[in-house]
């Protein structure tokens, strides 16, 4: 099934998200971005569902919480777990 969405249509003033004169598809494209960024900082939706959200890619979408100082959802089990991956990455790159 895939997953359902809800469409919210919203006005808002361009000042809110423009320097000067941008187009409605780049103040779009920002809107989405931020809200995607306070759903990913609040817990509600995970780096590649929020990058999802924002229509960018994860790399870019890490760009821009970075730019606007929006740390990473990263605890202490996921370390262990990516460690824990590297080290047996590590032991079957020696193994070959």
């Amino acid at each position: 099934m895939p997953d359902q969405t809800i469409r919210i249509d919203l006005e808002l003033p361009k000042e809110l998200f423009i320097k000067g004169r941008e187009s409605a598809q780049r103040v779009k494209m920002e809107a989405l971005k931020r809200l995607a960024a306070t759903f990913y900082a609040d817990g509600s939706l995970s780096l590649g569902k929020a990058a999802e959200l924002a229509n960018v890619s994860k790399q870019e979408f890490l760009g821009f919480l970075a730019a606007h100082n929006i740390p990473l959802n990263y605890d202490l089990d996921e370390l262990e777990e990516d460690l824990a991956t590297i080290k047996e990455f590590l032991q079957n790159e020696s193994g070959l």
